[in-house]
């Protein structure tokens, strides 16, 4: 009698405890829980006050708040350059740069006058303020040079920002349902939905709800079962419209590497033997102080010769001077405008066709700068008809401070410099072997669209050295160069099918061991091969001179 009433007992907790969680949630088609008609108060539930707006960013509710003022809205600084980083702030000069594809616009906190090319405008109220010792900018400014749609929306207060051009993973609802403010029927009713309304995603689903967001702001969860099939949704297409300058319908470009000034003559002897180029880039300039001045190699002879050959010359420009740090350049307004200047009116001297940024030393600090230059350059290279194309390390999370994804929307080329996968300092290995160079194309191309990726390639190898006391050092050089040597000393080439390249190495008596991954015609080809394959612009070679003579012909196909 005792076991069974114990028995009993249990059976009635295991039922009580399933009854607990079915409040939470929804249970089977026979709902037996009676749904809240309750609306929720969310001015209360958010804290909001009549000059507090919520700020919801992709859906998503954001801690920032946006503040009302002199009858204007205002969004948190650090929203805005987090959606659209073209909102440029320096803080040391106290002043914003907008960059539209055709002109700049300055403007400056709590002040009622901005600058917009050049000419001084009057508005209404500040576009800027400063409140609480925090930067805000207008909603209205925001919605008028933004890439972000951008709603002002009340019940409650808030300001609704969609990223323009992004595909949001989405759901139509079935019937008509309600918004919750939590995972439970019993939860009060943030809105109601119509039958075929479109939500975005904004969670995983818990205890039978999705959490969601309307295309109005409204936050919340939804009866899972009441959603129809996943799919995904485009808010509004991007409005960014920077068109480009380049005529080519593919680009065959080589580096020129030059230590001194070099005309007509040099550059015939350079292309002697040489097939199937139609881009070369001289390495013109560099910066000459932090005044924005440059050192230059510009002749004009050198472009005439390569017209004369129906080659286009793009100018590239440096950051190698030893003695002038970038970010003293970049991050002076005055200082980065006169750099541009400068580039732009020495290529134009001279009859070149473009420009080619080869940046390697941008720091984080300066990343933000290094960007807003890239954005004032193709303003003058656009308004001079001039080609802009940016030099890159392969998509790299230690280099994010490049902007890839913000470069790709005003420059005609992003080149990939798909070499140096091993260096001084990382250890033994290939210059560029083809699974690294391959995911480097990969990640590439989620990042900048196929048509504007230029792979830069590799035209030298290394010989590697460690000593009897285990040190590494290394020595590149040409393709016929490297791999004489590592004939020469007795290495046994042997073809590695991993890395699409033949692998050698010796040891000499003294205890060095000297090891070769030669980069050659046959190994260059499997890397050419992903231009066609991933529909990309075009080949750069690093650099001219360096070649084997075979290689002209490998080129020349693709």
């Amino acid at each position: 009698m005792k076991k069974t009433i114990i028995l009993l007992i249990y059976c009635m907790l295991i039922l009580s405890l399933g009854a607990c969680e079915f409040d939470q949630g929804v249970k089977g088609d026979n709902n037996e829980l009676k749904a809240s008609e309750e609306r929720a108060n969310l001015t209360e539930h958010y804290n909001l006050s009549e000059d507090l707006y919520l700020t919801v960013i992709n859906g998503v509710v954001n801690e920032d708040r946006s503040v009302k003022a002199d009858g204007m809205i205002y969004i948190p600084y650090a929203v805005v350059k987090s959606l659209d980083t073209r909102f440029y702030y320096n803080k040391t000069e106290e002043q914003m740069i907008i960059t539209t594809p055709s002109k700049l616009l300055y403007y400056y906190p709590n002040n009622t006058r901005h600058l917009e090319a050049g000419v001084s405008t009057e508005d209404q109220v500040p576009m800027l303020r400063i409140i609480d010792g925090r930067l805000y900018v207008s909603a209205d400014l925001f919605l008028k040079y933004s890439d972000v749609s951008t709603r002002i929306m009340e019940d409650p207060s808030r300001v609704v920002l969609f990223a323009n051009g992004v595909k949001y993973p989405s759901y139509e609802t079935t019937k008509e349902t309600a918004l919750r403010i939590g995972a439970s029927v019993q939860k009060a009713i943030v809105d109601d939905l119509k039958t075929g309304e479109t939500v975005i995603k904004i969670g995983n689903a818990e205890n039978g709800f999705m959490p969601v967001s309307t295309l109005d702001g409204h936050t919340g969860f939804v009866i899972e079962k009441d959603l129809g099939t996943k799919s995904e949704t485009m808010v509004h297409a991007s409005l960014k419209q920077y068109p480009g300058s380049s005529t080519l319908q593919h680009v065959h470009m080589m580096w020129h590497q030059m230590w001194a000034k070099q005309g007509g003559d040099e550059l015939r002897a350079a292309l002697a033997n040489t097939k199937g180029i139609n881009v070369i880039a001289p390495t013109w300039f560099d910066f000459k102080d932090t005044s924005g001045a440059i050192t230059s190699f510009a002749n004009a002879s050198y472009v005439d010769e390569a017209h004369k050959r129906g080659i286009q010359v793009w100018a590239l420009c440096s950051d190698f001077a030893s003695d002038v740090k970038g970010y003293d350049v970049l991050s002076n307004t005055e200082s980065r405008i006169a750099l541009e200047n400068n580039l732009v009116n020495e290529v134009v001297r001279v009859g070149a066709d473009g420009i080619n940024l080869d940046f390697e030393f941008i720091t984080k600090d300066s990343g933000p700068h290094y960007i807003q230059f890239i954005r004032e350059l193709y303003l003058l290279c656009h308004e001079n008809g001039l080609v802009l194309s940016v030099d890159n390390f392969v998509p790299n999370a230690g280099k994010s401070q490049y902007q890839l994804s913000d470069q790709a929307d005003v420059v005609d080329y992003v080149i990939f410099m798909a070499y140096d996968e091993h260096y001084k300092g990382s250890g033994a290995g290939s210059v560029a072997s083809y699974p690294w160079v391959e995911a480097s194309v990969n990640n590439a191309l989620k990042i900048v669209p196929a048509e504007k990726i230029v792979l830069g390639i590799p035209l030298f190898t290394r010989e590697w050295k460690t000593d009897s006391e285990g040190k590494l050092t290394l020595e590149s050089g040409g393709m016929d160069t490297i791999r004489e040597r590592a004939v020469k000393g007795g290495a046994k080439l042997v073809w590695d099918d991993e890395l699409k390249q033949y692998y050698g190495e010796y040891t000499t008596k003294k205890n060095e061991r000297y090891q070769y991954w030669i980069e050659d015609v046959t190994s260059l080809e499997y890397k050419v091969k992903l231009i066609p394959a991933n529909h990309l612009a075009g080949y750069a070679g690093w650099k001219l001179g360096l070649e084997s003579s075979d290689v002209w012909s490998l080129l020349e196909q693709y």
